[in-house]
């Protein structure tokens, strides 16, 4: 018979939730590279001015709208309206449109001023969603937990509350996953966002059980 880990101090399902809000961040947001790069090229048309205002605002609206695509899970083959905004840019250029410079300044402007105004606000909520899903998984007990898991995974956790350390790993795992699954599906995310990790999360079961 194996000799089971017993840990002397007391145990709660708490201690292996870990932290499913940022799981949801991190899988939602785009990389950090991707904004440091829009800032980037923000402070590039303030410090360049008009001088290289069309492909600065073209780059800007083509970041920014793939960066949008990415956060909405869009389906859609090439980004959405910023896109077509930054070819709306490309085609007007004062150069050969024969439009005035300073129309177009203003409208590269707004169009730039509108895509990170996109950006920033679906970012902030989804920062706002991870903290309600960090919230909702905080606020479980013990009880609760238990009665997400499956058959398999709820007996090997009162082995860990009991002091069985052997399917711990398993264990971290399966609990982590029930409990995103619970609270993701409390908040108010959007569809795309739910579909993508839940198909996330089946991805890490079935690499578990393999």
């Amino acid at each position: 018979m194996e000799s089971m880990q017993v840990s002397q101090s007391p145990r709660s399902l708490q201690a292996l939730v870990g932290f499913p809000g940022a799981i949801y961040r991190r899988k939602a947001l785009p990389p950090v590279l991707a904004y440091v790069l829009l800032l980037g090229l923000l402070a590039a048309v303030l410090a360049t001015g008009a001088s290289y205002l069309p492909i600065l605002a073209i780059a800007v609206l083509l970041l920014c709208g793939g960066m949008v695509q990415r956060m909405v899970r869009s389906r859609r083959r090439f980004g959405g309206w910023q896109w077509v905004a930054g070819l709306m840019l490309l085609v007007f250029q004062p150069d050969w449109s024969g439009l005035d410079a300073a129309a177009f300044a203003r409208l590269a402007v707004a169009c730039v001023l509108v895509a990170v105004g996109q950006v920033t606000i679906v970012t902030l909520s989804i920062m706002r969603l991870s903290r309600q899903i960090q919230s909702v998984a905080g606020a479980m007990s013990d009880a609760d937990i238990l009665a997400l898991l499956p058959a398999f995974a709820a007996e090997d956790a009162r082995h860990w509350l009991a002091g069985d350390d052997r399917k711990q790993a398993e264990l971290v795992q399966v609990v982590m996953l029930s409990v995103l699954h619970v609270a993701l599906a409390s908040v108010t995310a959007p569809r795309a966002v739910r579909r993508a990790l839940f198909g996330w999360m089946l991805h890490r079961r079935a690499m578990r059980r393999s």
